[in-house]
């Protein structure tokens, strides 16, 4: 089994230096922001991808901005703006080899209503991901009801499922995503947390029942890697571990996950 880690975990530090210690520590691709940065330690995006690979890694998905998401509901000016705006990272995948594109369908509690409008925005991005060869990975966030209208809406190999075990355990623990949409997985978004919140922790610092999360991976056979959303930042440990003594603490966790008995 692979495992892959977002490049932002929770220490600021120059990208290429996090690229290598990620690197260092056991992991075999990673998951980019495909976003603008405004800090002194991130590069710009379309640098990335050549970063991450020299530095002998794959990159699994990259996440689309969702700050603004809930625009692409409405009939605006803005909305239209960020639709485009996802057009072109979409031609940004295509051109830097980016096999993935995480997106959300919408953010926090109070989107506008699901609608035509957005409907018919994301079956155009689908079709420009169906022209690029790329997938589009929705996520499971705060309201679940809207990637399952967008699923029951856009029949499209290239529209599949991104499961956050972190969000299903604060925000919907109710549902069962992998048995929902596992026929659809094409990323994982692993991390732990107490149903309390969003905390991205490491795997066994919260109460997420990781045997059932282990054993229906491997029911599904799924054949991508293990993708970890890690955070130091959300519980205030980064002054507590260097980077990379956090970074050997999480694979220390991610092996013994990987050791759970479901069969």
């Amino acid at each position: 089994m692979e495992y892959s880690l977002f490049t932002w975990f929770g220490f600021k530090q120059p990208f290429a230096e996090i690229v290598k210690l990620i690197k260092e520590a056991g992991f075999h691709s990673v998951m980019i922001w495909w976003g603008d940065f405004d800090d002194e330690y991130s590069v710009p995006k379309e640098k990335q991808p050549d970063i991450v690979r020299r530095a002998g890694l794959k990159i699994d998905n990259a996440h689309f901005d969702f700050g603004r998401v809930n625009d692409i509901w409405e009939d605006s000016f803005v909305g239209q703006e960020l639709y485009e705006n996802y057009l072109s990272c979409l031609d940004d995948c295509k051109s830097y080899g980016i096999p993935v594109a995480v997106m959300h369908a919408s953010n926090q509690f109070d989107p506008l209503p699901y609608n035509k409008l957005g409907l018919g925005r994301f079956k155009a991005l689908v079709e420009r991901a169906e022209k690029n060869n790329v997938i589009i990975a929705l996520e499971n966030v705060r309201r679940p009801e809207y990637i399952e209208f967008l699923f029951n809406n856009i029949d499209s190999e290239k529209l599949k499922f991104c499961f956050d075990s972190g969000h299903e355990n604060a925000f919907a623990p109710h549902i069962d995503f992998l048995t929902q949409y596992g026929d659809k997985l094409a990323a994982l978004h692993l991390h732990d947390n107490d149903g309390s919140g969003d905390q991205h922790l490491m795997p066994f610092n919260g109460n997420i029942n990781w045997k059932r999360i282990m054993a229906k991976l491997e029911q599904l056979k799924y054949p991508g890697p293990l993708g970890f959303e890690l955070d130091a930042q959300f519980i205030d440990v980064s002054e507590d571990y260097s980077a990379a003594g956090f970074l050997a603490l999480a694979m220390e966790k991610i092996r013994q996950l990987e050791k759970i008995s479901f069969r």
